[in-house]
């Protein structure tokens, strides 16, 4: 399962920004209240939308035949994003575009770590730890902790504020594949039940054959051996009868 990797943007209206403390100004402060809880809207879009690429990749590839694909997408929401410490990077002196940084720690709940690391084990795939080793990605105690970089940018009419994240990629592949792991887990079981079940089935079938090919060849056996005696018996009375 590969995510693409992009960057995602959404739209927040003036409505939104009232509480901004640079209303007027061109530039929006990166710890403005409105700022930071569109950046959280923009990584809960993003994880949705990975989520989706991935549904449909299962979908067409038949995976979850019995599986409910609506679980997938709203355990998206099972994901907390925290966001602290905002602080500004760089203001564009010719443009209205702020630079920030923040604290992010995304935090997945445990029972969906152990689903996802037992789905994980029985297709032999790497545990989420060593996956988010191999993203190069903070991981610790079911928490992912990352500085995430961003621009915020508002409209030329000042009516809306874009939010583009820079670096996020590497951490909704890791929640992504996390939670698509665990979904598939009921699936990866049933696989391997009915699997298991069509081995013995063939195991039974092969046995059954081997039994009738044994019968088969016993039989032909004890009638080439009648066909032997009665020859030999017919052969003994000629040579007697020609013997008187």
């Amino acid at each position: 399962m590969k995510l693409n990797n992009k960057t995602f943007f959404v739209l927040i209206s003036t409505l939104a920004l009232a509480g901004c403390n640079n209303l007027f100004s061109k530039h929006v402060k990166c710890d403005d209240e409105s700022a930071t809880s569109l950046v959280t809207q923009v990584l809960q879009d993003d994880l949705a939308q990975s989520l989706e690429h991935e549904l449909k990749a299962l979908i067409k590839n038949g995976a979850i035949k019995d599986l409910d694909p609506t679980k997938l997408k709203l355990s998206a929401k099972n994901i907390q994003f925290a966001l602290t410490d905002s602080r500004t990077d760089f203001i564009d002196p010719n443009s209205p575009k702020t630079s920030c940084s923040v604290d992010l720690t995304a935090t997945i709940p445990s029972d969906l770590v152990k689903k996802s690391d037992q789905a994980r084990a029985k297709v032999d795939v790497v545990s989420v730890e060593q996956h988010a080793n191999n993203l190069g990605v903070n991981y610790e105690n079911n928490k992912v902790h990352l500085t995430l970089e961003y621009v915020l940018q508002p409209t030329d009419k000042g009516d809306k504020v874009l939010a583009l994240l820079k670096n996020t990629s590497d951490v909704q592949t890791l929640l992504s594949e996390t939670l698509t792991y665990a979904f598939l887990k009921p699936q990866i079981e049933k696989n391997q039940i009915r699997n298991l079940e069509a081995s013995k089935e063939a195991i039974q079938n092969n046995n059954a054959n081997n039994a009738t090919y044994d019968a088969n060849y016993e039989a032909n056996a004890a009638a080439e051996a009648a066909t032997e005696a009665a020859y030999e018996a017919t052969a003994a009375a000629e040579e007697a009868y020609y013997a008187e």
